[in-house]
């Protein structure tokens, strides 16, 4: 009896299956995939830039490093690394009243030597004076101007002035602290224009021109292009690198620009000018077998083209073959696509 239960229990799952598979018993239908939302940029052929590429450091066009010419204790300092300064302006002061003591006293004496030149002269004019008296008071009068005029100069030094304009890049000293002559005490740099500095190569220096045309791309500032030209060229070779020092200009009337920022320099010849297909480099990517391929879009959808690389330029990456001008390439998405996927262009 066991057994007859069990073949109608198994017979029942059997017609329940066959029932379920009857009635569509299965599991819902996918949605319809929704268009992938992509942007695209128009192939074109544009100038390329063959000039040599270096890398290269920003710094400051001038840079002077600040300091007392006395010794004293420091009173007061007006600035903050990072603040724009004037020519002229007052950076920071020591405590006046040792200087203005010496300077009162050397005033006294001055007035003391004219005094004694004044009688002595009335003397010497009427001949009642020897001549060896008459040289010694001269000497005490310019002795007396002497030293007056340095502490007067001692004075005027107590107070540490902007000899331009720029921005305080360094500080080095708080007030309180007693300063040395020659001590930093802030480091003043002009960062407008600023200079690019590169190392060049023995073999290539001779390619190098004053007043020759460069380009920087900063990858700090999202690989913005600027422009500039050569105004130094080293004429000693680094004894270790064998390269040589040269620096370009450029301009930086936004400040963007900081010392120490990375860039690239491109030196180039208007003559070595051409034209190319250039993507950017960030949409070429590699297949499973080491191609090299973009996404084209056509009619709506996503097709992989396989793509011939040349060199790499300033702008980005030369195609060779693969893609023709006009075609609308993915540039922004194309991580998520696929052969004959739909898309949406978003430009």
């Amino acid at each position: 009896m066991r057994t007859n239960m069990k073949m109608k229990y198994y017979d029942l799952l059997v017609l329940c299956s066959l029932v379920c598979w009857a009635t569509g018993c299965k599991q819902p239908a996918t949605t319809e995939s929704r268009p992938v939302k992509v942007k695209i940029m128009r192939v074109e052929s544009v100038p390329i830039h063959q000039g040599r590429e270096f890398s290269g450091t920003i710094e400051e066009s001038v840079g002077s490093t600040l300091s007392f010419p006395v010794a004293g204790t420091l009173e007061q300092i007006r600035v903050s690394a990072g603040q724009h300064v004037e020519q002229g302006e007052l950076i920071a002061a020591l405590d006046e009243s040792t200087l203005r003591h010496a300077y009162e006293a050397a005033s006294a004496s001055l007035v003391q030597a004219e005094d004694v030149y004044q009688r002595m002269k009335q003397l010497h004019d009427n001949h009642s004076l020897p001549d060896i008296q008459w040289v010694e008071v001269q000497s005490k009068l310019k002795q007396a101007q002497s030293m007056e005029r340095i502490s007067r100069k001692n004075l005027e030094d107590g107070r540490l002035y902007a000899p331009f304009s720029g921005v305080i890049s360094e500080k080095h000293v708080e007030v309180g602290q007693n300063v040395m002559p020659g001590i930093p005490v802030v480091k003043l740099v002009t960062v407008s224009p600023v200079k690019v500095r590169i190392s060049v190569p023995e073999n290539e220096i001779s390619q190098v021109d004053l007043g020759q045309a460069v380009r920087i791309s900063v990858s700090a500032l999202g690989g913005k292009l600027l422009e500039g030209k050569v105004v130094e060229k080293g004429i000693a070779a680094d004894p270790l690198s064998r390269s040589y020092e040269v620096k370009a200009l450029v301009d930086n009337p936004s400040g963007e620009l900081m010392p120490g920022m990375i860039c690239e320099l491109y030196l180039e010849k208007a003559e070595e000018r051409d034209s190319a297909i250039v993507l950017p480099s960030r949409i070429v990517q590699l297949d499973h077998a080491n191609h090299p391929f973009v996404w084209v879009h056509q009619s709506g959808k996503a097709h992989k083209r396989i793509v011939e690389m040349g060199p790499f330029v300033q702008e980005g990456v030369t195609v060779l073959s693969g893609i023709s001008v006009g075609d609308e390439v993915l540039v922004e998405g194309q991580q998520k696509v696929s052969e004959q996927m739909d898309i949406q262009i978003e430009n």
